[in-house]
């Protein structure tokens, strides 16, 4: 199973370099079974609410991790 997360970003953090520990935000979403459910349901979550009008300066990633890792990082 995997965990969908939100990372809110700074522009000035290369899209390669906005992980969980380097994210303004990280909002945690549902479970999903597969890479595939995950990006599509990530998708739909940030169109679906306001996560997508961030302020200036910021962008939204999603990143699917396995549930282990998400709690770990949640714990943080």
């Amino acid at each position: 199973m995997l965990q969908i997360m939100i990372l809110v970003c700074s522009v000035n953090v290369s899209p390669v370099d906005c992980q969980m520990e380097t994210a303004l935000d990280v909002i945690s979403g549902p479970q999903t079974a597969s890479a595939i459910s995950c990006g599509m349901q990530g998708q739909a979550l940030i169109a679906s609410t306001s996560f997508a009008r961030r302020r200036p300066g910021e962008y939204v990633k999603i990143k699917c991790t396995h549930l282990k890792e998400a709690r770990t990082a949640q714990k943080i």
